[in-house]
């Protein structure tokens, strides 16, 4: 079963969910509180804070997760991301099959439903990452204005159905450099087969082992490391290289697409 999650707490998430069940043919359990099914796919809204969940509300193989995003500029934004907390390498399990999908999804539809809005995946951050099945958050942000939008709210749903629906076939990949919303990986996610699944920004202090657990905490066998090489430091870019040799993976540069 796939769990899309949404708590109201969040007027983003509240939204999202609202628009899950006016538009895409989710009917009320029966058998569990505030929760709705189509197929095999359940939406669950939940009291408490979804980035600070420490068990999990259902049994699910996998987790999508509806949500605000925060930001002091207040960009206009439809974001995507994997969990964790790259400063002590606490990582949920990623899927870039998902976080392509719900990306390739939320661009489709920016003329139409979110021509103001920001289109991008965001660097790995926050909770929750001990779940042993793949978590993926799907985002509006930055304000109350974006969180309670009701255009935005259906780009977002749509991205999260499409993701829950069976994701994309990409090459696998883990993306490193570049700062927080990752406008070259966002690019090459959009434009060519492969899909990433934690992103490592400039900014987060990086070693072999940081690299090695995200590799190791991204479903399915990653192929690819995908590199900012201008948006990466020196030590990211040398760990790159000892990764790759050492794993044996390919190393594609970020940037320069059509």
């Amino acid at each position: 079963m796939k769990l899309i999650l949404a708590s109201m707490k969040d007027l983003a998430a509240r939204n999202i969910a609202e628009r899950l069940i006016e538009n895409h043919e989710f009917e009320r359990s029966p058998s569990q509180k505030n929760a709705y099914a189509r197929g095999d796919i359940t939406l669950l809204n939940i009291e408490g804070e979804t980035t600070k969940l420490l068990e999990l509300p259902a049994k699910a193989e996998e987790i999508i997760v509806a949500s605000r995003h925060a930001s002091e500029s207040g960009r206009q934004s439809l974001t995507v991301h994997a969990p964790g907390f790259l400063d002590n390498g606490e990582l949920a399990i990623s899927s870039p099959p998902t976080i392509k999908a719900a990306l390739k999804e939320l661009a489709a539809l920016q003329d139409e439903f979110a021509p103001d809005y920001q289109v991008s995946l965001e660097a790995t951050h926050h909770g929750p990452t001990h779940f042993n099945v793949p978590v993926t958050f799907v985002e509006i942000g930055s304000l109350p204005e974006q969180w309670e939008d009701r255009k935005a709210g259906e780009a977002a749903a749509s991205a999260i159905m499409v993701a829950a629906e069976g994701g994309t076939d990409c090459r696998r990949a883990l993306a490193i450099g570049g700062i927080h919303y990752a406008p070259l990986h966002t690019e090459v996610v959009l434009k060519t087969d492969i899909g990433t699944g934690h992103i490592i920004p400039k900014y987060a202090a990086t070693n072999e082992a940081l690299i090695e657990k995200a590799i190791a905490r991204t479903a399915g066998k990653v192929e690819v490391l995908l590199l900012d090489r201008k948006g990466a430091t020196a030590d990211q870019r040398e760990t790159c290289k000892i990764i790759s040799e050492k794993l044996g993976l390919e190393v594609v540069r970020a940037g320069g697409l059509g």
